[in-house]
């Protein structure tokens, strides 16, 4: 990682500090973090309590009584985008190919 990178890891864990409903975002953004994506989480006016509240006003919009539910995907993509973050931009990283068998 770089230093850019490392910053942006170190930031979020920060944010998580006894705000333990972050860190499923923080786990989420770690594991897709580029130098990219580490510009947009350090942005001003951008934190995982905010992202966290951007979700929750989408979750309270859908509710039915006092439930809502928001499947993993679409809750890995409201994270992108309130980071303006474009997964189509963002280079494999190692983990992404864990699985995959290379014949060749």
């Amino acid at each position: 990682m770089s230093t850019k990178t490392d910053e942006a890891v170190r930031m979020l864990t920060e944010q998580c500090k006894d705000k333990d409903y972050l860190i499923p975002f923080e786990e989420y953004l770690t594991g897709i973090m580029t130098d990219d994506i580490a510009d947009k989480v350090l942005a001003d006016g951008k934190s995982l309590q905010g992202c966290f509240d951007h979700m929750k006003s989408i979750a309270q919009k859908r509710k039915t009584g006092n439930f809502a539910y928001i499947p993993p995907e679409e809750g890995y993509e409201i994270i992108r985008d309130y980071y303006g973050i474009s997964i189509s931009k963002r280079e494999p990283r190692k983990h992404d190919r864990a699985n995959v068998l290379d014949l060749l």
